[in-house]
Parts: structure tokens; C-alpha cells; sequence
């Protein structure tokens, strides 16, 4: 019995030892990635493709886990907790990297008619003059935008009054925007009263009558619904952005390289997860929100363009660099 129990005690521990030494049988790393965009939206699914592909191609060594509905926090909580440590991997627009001081003049993503559409935002904000801004922030900033990729809906006015066709229509209304200097000008500028929220706050504000309205695409604002409070939809397509993969500077830099490489590879599959998905919601949205009796306009984008072309100069040289905007719009067609 002794000899007996000797042997198996032997065998425990050379077996324990396989499973140390051996990656097969070591338990994932994980990692916590969060959004503030709902269940379901193409930023969820986006994230999901993500996990899947990170899975495979670690051989299961590297697990994602992924939180939807702002579980783990909205912008604000989420950007602290990259820097903290307390969560790993955000997905969002590129632009809100701009909350950060070391990246402010990222607000220059949501600069009223910088873009002309989709291909030229995601063209150019993964050309050489972002890229290497954003490498030299990421150390200092301890978060990373380390891909840009899925395409976002362009933002719009959504209201409980209506219909908005001209600026003159928007004065005076309460207007949630994302809360950085540059959305709050952009609203001024027409006229309107800025009100800065997180995103989880909107529906019952629009609900409740704290805003009158909000600006934002369909991908999120479709999502949550909140077409059942706000029966307007003005398509001033006024900002087109979009949406930037998040890590903790210190988790990235503790990955290997050809980890770093799968993150990047899986990034961009991932990302046309989610433009193909926003370009889908975008196709069928006009009639999501007919059926919910809402009313869709196109009102008078000249209009609308001319009454923001005072916000850039507001932030030239002091939020970015001098001449960004006159740059980036000449690297357009």
C-alpha cells in the first residue's frame, strides 16, 4: 500500500508538472474588452469576430472576453480603466481617444465636414500623418489605438421636434453631443444648446425631456431604439468617422510580436465585420424608422456646412496642429 501510494503520489506531481511546462494544457491569458455600444450592434459583433479569430489564432492561448451595454463602464470610465489596468481592450470611435489630453487633437475627427465619406475617413485616418501621431501618444497616453477599422455611419440631428431642414431650425433646442469642445462648438454654431452625456443616458434623456435631441448615426442609434422617443431624423451627414481598436499600452507591449500581429490581422477582419453590418443598417434604416412612424429628411446640407465652417478655425493650431483640416482636405478627391 505504501509503495502504491508512493507511485501515485509521483505520478500527481510529474502530471502537474506537464500542465506547468506545457502551454497545451496551461489556462487562456484573458483579456476584458468593452464597449459601450448595445448587444447585437455591429460594434458587438464586430468584437465577437474579434475574440474568435484571437482564439484560434493564439491556438486558444490568448481568450477575449467580450462586454457589450457599457457593463465594464461608458467612455470616460473606460478610457481609466485602460490606463489602470482594470480592463484590457475598448472598441470605439477613434475620436474618443481625444477625452485624453496626449490625445486631443484627435477631436479633429469630429470636425463638421472634414470628411467626405466613409472611404476618405478610414483612407485617411490610417494614413502615415495619424499613424505616426498615434505611435508617438500611445506611451504617453498608456493606451493605444493599435487598428482603425469599421466604418461608421455618418452623424445626423435626431429630435422630438421637427422636421430640422435648415439650421435655424435646430435654435435654441438642447442637443446631447459627445462631450469634447469640438461637438459642443458644432452645435453652438447652429444655433442649438449643448448638453454633454454618455451614451447609456440618451433614451431616457430624449424620453424624459432633458435634451430635445442628439447627434449621432444609425449604428448608434438604431440599435437602442431610440427612435421610439425621437420621431426625427434630419441627415446632415455632417461628421463620418471611424471606429478605433483600444488596448492598454502595457498590455500591448507585454504581447509577442507575432501576437501583436494576429491582434492587427484579426482587428481588420473583425472591421469589416462591422462596416458591412453599419452599411447593411444604414441601407435599411430610412424605412426602420418610417414603420416607427418617424420622419426622415435630407435638409440643406450647404446650409448646415456653411454654418459650422466657423468651428475648424476655432481649434486650428491649438487642439491640432496648424493646417490638419486644409491637409486632410486636400488628400481628398
Amino acid at each position: 500500500m505504501k509503495r502504491s501510494g508512493l507511485f501515485l503520489a509521483v505520478v500527481g506531481i510529474f502530471a502537474l508538472c506537464m500542465v506547468a511546462s506545457n502551454p497545451a494544457f496551461a489556462a487562456p491569458r484573458q483579456l476584458k474588452f468593452n464597449t459601450f455600444s448595445v448587444s447585437g450592434s455591429p460594434w458587438h459583433n464586430a468584437m465577437l469576430k474579434f475574440a474568435e479569430l484571437v482564439k484560434k489564432q493564439t491556438n486558444g492561448e490568448i481568450e477575449v472576453l467580450v462586454y457589450a451595454d457599457a457593463k465594464l463602464g461608458d467612455m470616460s470610465q473606460t478610457l481609466t480603466g485602460l490606463r489602470t489596468g482594470s480592463l484590457d481592450m475598448a472598441y470605439f470611435d477613434v475620436g474618443v481617444s481625444s477625452f485624453l489630453k496626449e490625445y486631443k487633437a484627435m477631436q479633429i475627427v469630429w470636425c463638421p465636414y472634414l470628411f467626405k465619406g466613409k472611404a476618405d475617413a478610414t483612407r485617411i485616418l490610417n494614413s502615415p500623418m495619424f499613424r505616426e501621431y498615434i505611435n508617438a501618444q500611445a506611451p504617453k497616453a498608456g493606451i493605444r489605438i493599435f487598428t482603425i477599422a469599421g466604418d461608421r455611419s455618418p452623424r445626423a440631428f435626431q429630435t422630438v421636434k421637427g422636421p430640422i431642414k435648415k439650421p435655424e431650425d435646430l435654435k435654441d433646442m438642447k442637443l446631447r453631443m459627445i462631450p469634447v469642445d469640438i461637438s459642443m462648438e458644432t452645435a453652438k454654431a447652429v444655433g442649438a444648446k449643448p448638453t454633454g452625456m454618455g451614451m447609456s443616458e440618451i433614451y431616457m434623456a430624449l424620453k424624459q425631456g432633458v435634451v430635445d435631441g442628439q447627434d449621432n448615426g444609425f449604428d448608434l442609434s438604431i440599435p437602442p431604439k431610440f427612435h421610439e422617443v425621437a420621431k426625427y431624423w434630419s441627415a446632415t451627414d455632417h461628421v463620418y468617422s471611424v471606429t478605433g481598436w483600444y488596448i492598454g499600452e502595457k498590455v500591448w507591449t507585454s504581447l509577442t510580436d507575432a501576437e501583436k500581429k494576429i491582434f492587427v490581422s484579426a482587428a481588420m477582419d473583425a472591421g469589416k465585420v462591422a462596416t458591412d453590418q453599419v452599411q447593411k443598417m444604414d441601407n435599411e434604416s430610412i424605412d426602420t424608422l418610417k414603420k416607427a412612424g418617424c420622419t426622415y429628411v435630407v435638409p440643406d446640407r450647404e446650409a448646415f456646412q456653411k454654418a459650422m465652417a466657423s468651428v475648424p478655425p476655432l481649434f486650428d493650431g491649438k487642439t491640432w496642429p496648424a493646417g490638419w483640416f486644409e491637409k486632410i482636405q486636400k488628400m481628398q478627391k
